[in-house]
């Protein structure tokens, strides 16, 4: 009787239930149709240079994690629901997920510029144009306030206002530079297209997001500071360069 109080006093210890919790593994959900950054390989798995940095986050943790697939627009009511702990989906913070979500410290800046067919200019309010975004994105937001006399059309997957361009459905995509680079000028399809036009950001204009960071619930405080403290570690050790320079990203993004 006195060793199954004991155990029983032993699983109710602060130091078991912390202990048990650092070794739960976490579920980080993200988009895979956003490459580099997350795509799916052609052995059907996850993969990219966020997916990567997830790992060596959790590595850092010392918290096994799995990184799982997850449609663009169920990705905030997913974590909400607790399907997940966490999403790493090139995610901005913007005030209005802000509302709704907790994010860690930023772990890189997006630039964002416009893709259209090589010679097609940038009109001041693109009217009658045509612009393809992704739906429920800084950039969707973006080119509604701003340029009110186009036509826009959202979709959830990434590749999808790409895929419009090449249709001829488009005139015009917005979105981040990098994925526009590697994932589609850089690509067969991409060759009778460019970029247009400045750069845009979240500190010449709020609504594009104040940088890229991992959004959790507003309940997960501790996480949160576990994951800061491992973006923190990964960075210093220089495995974030390492991984930079894997994806031929170094000296493309910001930190």
């Amino acid at each position: 009787m006195k060793r199954k109080i004991a155990f029983a006093a032993l699983l109710l210890s602060p130091l078991f239930v912390q202990s048990a919790q650092a070794t739960e593994p976490l579920r980080i959900a993200t988009d895979a149709t956003y490459p580099p950054f997350e795509f799916i390989d052609a052995a059907g798995k996850v993969a990219g240079f966020e997916v990567d940095f997830a790992y060596a986050v959790c590595k850092a943790m010392a918290t096994p994690c799995e990184v799982i697939n997850q449609p663009w627009d169920g990705l905030i009511p997913g974590l909400q629901a607790k399907k997940y702990d966490a999403i790493m989906s090139s995610m901005n913070i913007t005030d209005k997920r802000r509302q709704v979500v907790d994010f860690s410290k930023v772990y890189y800046l997006m630039q964002n510029r416009f893709v259209g067919r090589k010679g097609v200019q940038l009109t001041s309010d693109l009217k009658d144009k045509v612009i393809a975004v992704q739906t429920g994105t800084p950039q969707d937001s973006y080119v509604s306030q701003n340029f009110k006399a186009a036509s826009i059309k959202r979709y959830v997957n990434a590749q999808d206002p790409m895929l419009e361009l090449t249709s001829g459905r488009a005139d015009f995509t917005f979105g981040n530079t990098v994925q526009l680079q590697k994932g589609f000028l850089d690509t067969a399809n991409g060759k009778p297209f460019a970029f247009t036009g400045p750069v845009f950001d979240g500190r010449k204009d709020k609504v594009l997001g104040e940088g890229v960071a991992v959004a959790l619930r507003k309940s997960d405080a501790a996480l949160k500071e576990r994951f800061n403290k491992a973006i923190d570690q990964v960075k210093s050790s220089g495995e974030y360069a390492a991984l930079l320079k894997k994806h031929k990203l170094d000296g493309l993004l910001e930190d």
